[in-house]
């Protein structure tokens, strides 16, 4: 049986139409399988998100101290002063360094234990012992470490081979007071998550095992987070990988580190990385 031209033609159009619209079927399942596959990345990374270890830091109250009025004894020798002109972002104040070397004969006239006073509105208070060393090793500068837009009086100075010691200290304008906010040792500050604002850190330099605190400000006063309690690790310190900040915590069996882990430092929680 012979078909027509025109039986043909229309043959050849239904298959052609047939094609199109099988492939077009097998489109769409592709798009859905891509769909799908997708899906699942995305469920997967967030699963991943959701799985890191996140540890929430608890920061205990560090209570201020005020500055008490005194004198230096007439024995000690005046080092040096710093004086804080009364600008619109800082107190009008003068940081006064005595040195007593009367223990130590053989000590140089800059060595010996360093005392600090502040002096405002002629009345002196009493900081302190700021060093064990020498009157050089005292640094105060000016730093707004309570985001109040006022600079705090931040003095440091060594207290042993291998331990700094650094103070906070503030004018209180509610009760006219002047305040120690904070004395911590051995500072690391640095801008741990990336913020753009710095994080106070404490940790050991030269004896074992490590640790690390963090501070932070909380409204009226600082709080303090040990990062090895927190994680239940024997040690724990701070390294910077490719201008990120990370934080090593560990065990240690026999006497060797074990168990490693990094976390990054977030909002006052310490998130895992694998």
């Amino acid at each position: 049986m012979k078909i027509s031209r025109n039986a043909k033609a229309k043959i050849k159009l239904t298959i052609l139409i047939i094609t199109i619209l099988l492939l077009l079927v097998a489109c769409n399942n592709n798009e859905n399988k891509d769909g799908d596959i997708v899906q699942k990345c995305n469920d997967i990374s967030e699963k991943d998100n959701t799985n890191k270890d996140i540890i929430e830091l608890t920061f205990m109250p560090i209570h201020k101290q005020t500055l008490k009025e005194g004198l230096p004894k007439k024995e000690w020798v005046k080092g040096k002063s710093i004086y804080f002109g009364n600008l619109p972002n800082q107190n009008e104040a003068t940081i006064h360094l005595y040195i007593d070397n009367t223990i130590n004969p053989d000590l140089r006239p800059d060595e010996g234990v360093i005392y600090g006073f502040l002096e405002h509105k002629n009345k002196l208070y009493e900081i302190g012992v700021v060093s064990n060393y020498r009157i050089d090793d005292v640094n105060v500068n000016l730093e707004d470490r309570t985001s109040d837009g006022i600079k705090d009086i931040e003095i440091e100075g060594g207290m042993g081979s291998t331990y700094m010691e650094m103070k906070i200290i503030s004018f209180n304008e509610t009760k006219q007071e002047w305040e120690n906010l904070l004395t911590m040792g051995s500072p690391t500050i640095v801008d741990l998550d990336g913020d753009g604002q710095v994080e106070l850190t404490a940790g050991s330099a030269g004896s074992l095992p490590p640790y690390l605190d963090i501070y932070k400000w909380n409204n009226d006063q600082f709080g303090k987070a040990d990062v090895n309690e927190a994680t239940k690790s024997d040690y724990a310190g701070l390294h910077a990988i490719d201008g990120t900040w990370f934080i090593e915590t560990g065990l240690y069996e026999n006497s060797k580190p074990s168990e490693h882990k990094l976390f990054r430092y977030e909002a006052g929680k310490l998130i895992g990385e694998d």
